[in-house]
């Protein structure tokens, strides 16, 4: 019975034109995202902080500041957090400069010098990735898609729970079927589907990336991408019940935005984690949303694809999710049978949880 309800959740809602239209659009903008910054070279940071480790690096850094504006740029003459600092006739920072930095710095350099000087010699503490600005792309894009589709069909499950409970098809469905089982039948169908959406985006995006070059498609991003595939599995899991457990709780489709305002709210403040972990993936916040599940889905994909999240950390996070989520799904289970069939008005969730533990 499972099975016949999630392939019957999964081919309504493929034949539903939004969702070809939807899955069209996120194509499109994955290939844009691509191919403008390789076609039209925009992208990277404007706003440059350099200290200079010598007398001659600070000249250097000085005239900088005067030269960034014919690179539509600033830069800013401090020794706390640089981007760089010019010494000994190099240019030294923890990851690979800008390349319009080292450009306004190389030029700086030459005007400072009477006689043409030797180009600055980069160095970098860490070890240089070449596709570093590729891959902070797909990371963002990666937490965007990852927020779209667990938002999009966790609200596929809540609107299917409402409609079939306020045109009383679930009490036709109920004489056939226990209530877990149609509740997992949906849950699942709805969940291969945007399992394969995603799939789809993430192949086409891969190919795009290797045939144009603007990214190098090897096998650990291949398996960085995989992953993502994964959390969306395991975020999904875990919010599904919880919308289905929402669109349980109120009649009609009128009363479903309420109900749901807390698991959207939830999941838009995984979205701005998500962003804040994009800029520091190594940071102390990265490191504390690995162990939120709620969180988790949103915020470490980005962080595999920067290969900043220890192996460690990805199983912990993991089986922490996997914890939450068998806690979560048999409860709201339970809570689901216990009110699908109350029609009239809403059930408060402090209602809902104690008639589910009195079943």
């Amino acid at each position: 019975m499972i099975r016949l309800v999630a392939r019957r959740e999964l081919t309504e809602r493929v034949r539903e034109r939004s969702f070809l239209v939807s899955t069209g659009i996120t194509l499109g903008i994955i290939v844009l995202a691509v191919l403008l910054p390789l076609i039209f070279g925009f992208g990277g940071p404007k706003h440059y902080v350099v200290a200079g480790g010598d007398a001659a690096g600070r000249a250097v850094a000085e005239q900088a500041v005067r030269v960034a504006d014919s690179f539509d740029a600033t830069v800013v003459v401090s020794d706390r957090d640089p981007d760089a600092t010019v010494e000994g006739g190099e240019i030294r920072s923890t990851d690979e400069p800008d390349d319009t930095l080292v450009n306004i710095l190389q030029v700086a350099n030459q005007q400072v010098q009477s006689a043409p000087p030797p180009a600055l010699r980069v160095v970098t503490s860490s070890p240089v990735d070449p596709d570093r600005d590729a891959k902070a792309g797909l990371a963002f894009f990666a937490i965007l898609i990852l927020y779209g589709q667990l938002l999009t069909y966790g609200m596929w499950v809540a609107t299917g729970v409402v409609e079939e409970k306020s045109s009383r098809v679930v009490e036709i469905l109920l004489s056939t079927i226990r209530p877990r089982d149609l509740l997992a039948g949906k849950a699942i169908g709805l969940g291969l589907l945007g399992l394969g959406q995603l799939l789809v985006i993430s192949t086409v995006g891969l190919i795009v990336a290797a045939v144009s070059g603007a990214l190098h498609v090897d096998g650990n991003l291949v398996g960085a991408v995989a992953l993502s595939l994964v959390w969306f599995v395991l975020g999904y899991a875990f919010y599904a019940s919880a919308f289905a457990v929402a669109g349980a709780l109120v009649p009609r489709q009128e009363e479903l935005q309420g109900a749901l305002m807390p698991l959207t709210m939830v999941i838009l403040i995984s979205l701005f984690a998500g962003f804040a972990v994009n800029e520091n993936p190594d940071g102390t916040f990265a490191h504390v949303t690995a162990f939120i599940p709620p969180m988790a889905p949103v915020t470490m994909p980005s962080r595999i694809i920067l290969g900043a999240a220890p192996a460690w950390e990805v199983a912990a996070s993991v089986a922490l999710m996997l914890g939450s989520t068998l806690l979560l799904v048999p409860f709201a289970a339970r809570i689901y049978a216990a009110v699908v069939l109350r029609t009239g008005s809403a059930v408060k969730l402090r209602e809902a949880i104690r008639l589910a533990r009195a079943e």
